[in-house]
């Protein structure tokens, strides 16, 4: 009976003692080998294949609960061969890294990473690639000939500690994006071979935090970017809010518009803040579907100018928003979409002698849209996109005004109604004088409104505008006030027989203008407005009818 005894203990205390002493023998055989175990898990991937790495520390400790990692000052570079192909290459570097309960059962038998905890510090990313198209066509190409990726990859708790990252375009190495002072934080990370594969699923994530501060997307042959700055994020708080965003041109305005054979836009948006609460981030990342309560938008000042004196470019053809929401490529759903405080400017070069620009401006803009959808669902239900908004004409005249779009209907069916507040007519010399050689002498707007219903085609409806003390004036050749005999004439015979200069009458009758405007197919939708409006203006002050403006636009 002692023998077997003994043997049994002598057994257990050597499977003891193989317990004990196994973790000193691979944590021996791991440290010398450290960089080429490391380098090869690095570069096993498809989008590390061709690179070459360099650590300065490493330092690798098992235990039966997984494996823990420290690397210091680690670079990641494109190797010599690579360096010659027109290939994605990565110039990586970072100042610490850490990773606990590695498991290398899930490596080495079913080509997984799983990680307890990820931490990275100072991070900095440079990656050189060719135009986007040239990357999905050389995917299939070279399908077979790169490293696999990753089956899973997991990690239960991931942070990163300030990250700087640079796109680069490696034909012109002009920057496509950057981003600085990235900070994240993560539980519940996960990264799967399908989500890699998939066109609308990102990775999944438990709860993610993070702050940027600053992101740039270039865009438009490089010329425009679009720019935010303290961007930050919360899954938990279901909110992600921009400081600061904009929308750049790097050209000066006749600069960016000469570098076209015709007529186009050079626009600039600046100091928009935005904040999104409400969000289904999981949404996003799983389905890549947008969806969320409410968009605030605040402080937006827009700027739009065009030069007049170039060829008209009539193949453009700008959607009108219910084709816009229906081609969007992801599904969305954005409940409520405020906007306050907004500017928005209008300049126009026109195609005459004037010495100036004609300028349109409306400030203290508010309002809201609500219904922004594509879902099937949602638009069965309530197919109604309603645009409300308020502000100032000019600085003065009080604006209020909604749309109704039927975003289900075929010809793209809307409505528009409104009214404009009380304002000097001369104020709007600034926008007329310099297309028309025409000012507005005196003048004052009482009140207008209008009601409006149009299409993709046309458009009809009324205008009641109230005014009282119009007169007009001729400007000479040089778009000055200079007094000539014939000018004066032509001013007098203007405000004698052409126009009314009161509405209502002294004999009390009010002219009620109409509405009859040809959508021009390749202008944008706010020009198309405006001109189904000034249509009924006109009709106000001439006396035209609705058939009237038809036989106009027909000839």
């Amino acid at each position: 009976m002692k023998k077997p005894v003994i043997i049994t203990f002598i057994i257990g205390l050597v499977l003891l003692g193989f317990f004990y002493l196994l973790p000193v023998l691979v944590n021996n055989y791991l440290n010398k080998n450290a960089e080429r175990i490391v380098s090869n898990m690095i570069l096993r991937t498809s989008d590390f294949v061709g690179h070459e790495v360099n650590f300065g520390k490493i330092r690798l400790d098992y235990n039966y609960r997984g494996t823990f990692l420290k690397m210091d000052s680690v670079s990641i570079y494109p190797g010599k061969q690579l360096m010659e192909e027109d290939k994605i290459k990565f110039n990586l570097s970072f100042k610490e890294a850490s990773l606990t309960g590695f498991q290398w059962v899930d490596f080495l038998f079913y080509n997984s990473i799983h990680l307890d905890s990820a931490y990275i510090a100072d991070v900095v990313l440079e990656t050189i690639t060719p135009d986007l198209e040239e990357i999905t066509d050389k995917m299939g190409q070279d399908e077979g000939s790169q490293g696999e990726n990753y089956r899973l990859i997991e990690l239960n708790h991931f942070r990163v500690n300030k990250a700087d990252f640079i796109n680069k375009d490696s034909k012109s190495d002009s920057t496509r994006l950057l981003i600085n002072d990235l900070f994240v934080f993560a539980d519940g990370f996960s990264l799967s071979d399908e989500d890699i594969k998939s066109q609308e699923a990102i990775f999944s994530v438990d709860i993610i935090e993070g702050y940027l501060g600053e992101v740039q997307l270039h865009v438009n042959d490089y010329i425009n970017v679009i720019q935010a700055n303290d961007l930050s994020f919360n899954t938990a708080e279901q909110r992600l809010s921009i400081d600061k965003g904009a929308f750049k041109n790097k050209l000066r305005k006749y600069s960016y518009i000469n570098r076209f054979d015709k007529e186009t836009n050079w626009m600039e948006v600046n100091n928009a803040r935005l904040e999104i609460t409400g969000m289904n981030f999981q949404s996003y990342f799983r389905e890549g579907k947008i969806d969320a309560d409410n968009v605030q938008l605040d402080h937006l000042e827009l700027e739009v100018f065009r030069d007049k004196r170039k060829v008209e470019d009539t193949s453009k053809r700008p959607k009108m928003i219910h084709d816009i929401i229906n081609d969007l490529p992801k599904s969305i759903w954005l409940k409520a979409i405020n906007f306050e405080n907004a500017t928005i400017s209008y300049q126009e070069r026109p195609d005459t002698k004037a010495p100036s620009s004609g300028k349109i401006f409306f400030d203290q803009v508010n309002g809201e849209i609500l219904g922004f959808t594509n879902y099937a669902e949602k638009l069965s239900q309530n197919d109604t996109l309603r645009i409300t908004a308020k502000g100032r004409l000019m600085g003065e005249g009080q604006i209020d005004m909604q749309a109704d779009y039927l975003i289900n209907d075929k010809d793209g069916k809307f409505l528009l109604e409104g009214s404009i507040g009380a304002m000097k007519l001369t104020s709007l010399n600034n926008m007329i004088m310099p297309a028309t050689r025409v000012a507005l002498k005196q003048g004052r707007l009482d009140n207008l409104y209008f009601n409006i219903t149009a299409d993709d085609l046309d458009g009809t409806g009324d205008v009641v505008a109230r005014y009282s003390d119009l007169k007009i004036e001729i400007l000479d050749k040089n778009y000055k006030r200079n007094k000539n005999v014939f000018r004066d004439i032509g001013a007098f015979l203007a405000n004698t027989l052409v126009i009314r200069t009161h509405n209502p009458q002294k004999s009390g009758g009010l002219q009620k203008g109409e509405v009859y405007f040809q959508r021009e197919k390749h202008k944008f939708i706010f020009h198309y407005w405006w001109n189904l409006i000034l249509s009924g203006l006109k009709s106000t002050i001439t006396g035209d009818t609705e058939q009237d403006l038809r036989e106009k636009a027909a000839n």
